[in-house]
């Protein structure tokens, strides 16, 4: 926030959520802090396989315009934030590693978007109940000017509501990969 893990902001209700325990976003001079705890009810080889489907997730999330790999280990994908009645869309060019069932790690190709630089990290746990927690970490650099008075609050804003809705996409991928009912169905 957020696989697309990045940093895509949403504009938009999600149609059905992960849980979000625990979810902060606060500022270190021009670089915003996320930190994020999360459960999501299915098992977790298929969360684990949804959130590194990189290709398949703007299916999941209309916060997500478009994903592609460009390289070895690289990702460009294009979000779509919106705040109020203001839209950008944000492009971001991520070189990622993945420790398969526990951890992704992403890191911003500067000069290749719009991010001046930041990291992305996804921890994955299997819970009860054959559920999924996962933590995430990110810290964020726009390349992009910020209006001073409401754009921190704004993009502070738009994080909470990006890692919630990827948090749910992964959700969704995860569970139609596990064979298991969609919950905004039920």
């Amino acid at each position: 926030m957020a696989p697309v893990v990045v940093f895509g902001l949403l504009h938009g209700a999600v149609a059905q959520a992960a849980t979000v325990e625990h979810l902060t976003v606060s500022r270190d001079h021009k670089a915003y802090v996320v930190a994020a705890r999360l459960r999501v009810d299915a098992p977790i080889g298929p969360v684990y396989a949804a959130a590194t489907d990189f290709e398949r997730l703007p299916d999941y999330t209309s916060m997500i315009e478009s994903t592609r790999m460009i390289g070895n280990n690289e990702l460009s994908s294009r979000m779509r934030l919106c705040v109020l009645w203001y839209c950008k869309t944000v492009r971001q060019v991520m070189r990622y590693r993945l420790t398969p069932r526990r951890r992704i790690d992403m890191t911003v190709v500067p000069g290749r978007g719009d991010l001046s630089a930041g990291q992305a990290h996804w921890r994955f746990a299997a819970a009860k109940d054959h559920a999924t927690n996962l933590r995430f970490r990110a810290r964020i650099v726009p390349g992009f000017w910020v209006p001073p008075l409401i754009g921190p609050w704004a993009v502070a804003r738009a994080l909470r509501q990006q890692v919630a809705a990827t948090a749910a996409a992964i959700e969704r991928l995860a569970r139609r990969r596990a064979g298991l009912t969609d919950k905004s169905s039920s």
